[in-house]
């Protein structure tokens, strides 16, 4: 990606690269990965959990989309700033760390204990899922030039494409490992979102923003 052509006299003038705002949407392909959690990941581990009823998979599912439904609104309320949702990206990365552990020790005790275990990971997901939607819808606006936003929100989309295809596989992997295969999975997310709060914040104070610290999300 490259930023606006700028004239000078009859000199063309191309800026370079935009590698912090790149590797900003590197770090989002990894945070995507609730979507394949709950579309692939929690279904095939409830399928190969002993003793889980496989209905249970459905039903998770249908708690996603009520907890969206329900609190995806209100929660914007608390990343309607650039610094806000730069914040958010801690209990995100909570959030997701302990949803790896809840379903790996999900696979370690009796069939209620599972059950409740995959209820907690899939409210814990989903809560990661809304916040990622607030900080995501934020931050990709906030660090877009206003003269190339478009765009940069193009590149910014890619994030989404990639982790419909590489999600599957992450998550696949996950399973195979075993228990310890979702930690490590919350983990890397965790991770993630603690590098892309450090990019974040280099980026913002190290230049000033194109846009306003208050951005669309707040109108």
């Amino acid at each position: 990606m490259r930023e606006r052509h700028v004239l000078r006299g009859d000199a063309v003038r191309c800026q370079p690269r935009d590698r912090t705002y790149l590797a900003y949407v590197a770090t989002d392909t990894v945070l995507f990965l609730d979507d394949s959690v709950f579309q692939v990941g929690l279904p095939l581990w409830i399928a190969h959990t002993e003793g889980v009823p496989h209905g249970l998979a459905p039903l998770l599912l249908v708690l996603n989309n009520v907890m969206v439904v329900a609190f995806q609104v209100p929660l914007a309320r608390y990343g309607t700033t650039t610094a806000a949702a730069r914040k958010l990206l801690l209990p995100l990365s909570a959030a997701s760390a302990a949803g790896g552990v809840t379903l790996a020790v999900s696979a370690t005790g009796g069939t209620e204990q599972a059950i409740c275990l995959l209820t907690a990971s899939a409210v814990l997901f989903t809560l990661a899922e809304m916040l990622h939607a607030v900080v995501s819808w934020e931050l990709s606006l906030a660090l877009a030039p206003d003269t190339a936003q478009g765009a940069y929100l193009g590149v910014h989309g890619l994030a989404q494409s990639a982790q419909r295809s590489l999600g599957p596989l992450a998550v696949t992997a996950a399973i195979a490992t075993g228990p310890l295969g979702w930690t490590g999975f919350g983990a890397i997310i965790a991770a993630t979102c603690a590098l892309q709060h450090r990019l974040v914040r280099d980026r913002l104070h190290g230049s000033p923003l194109s846009v306003p610290p208050v951005t669309v999300s707040e109108h």
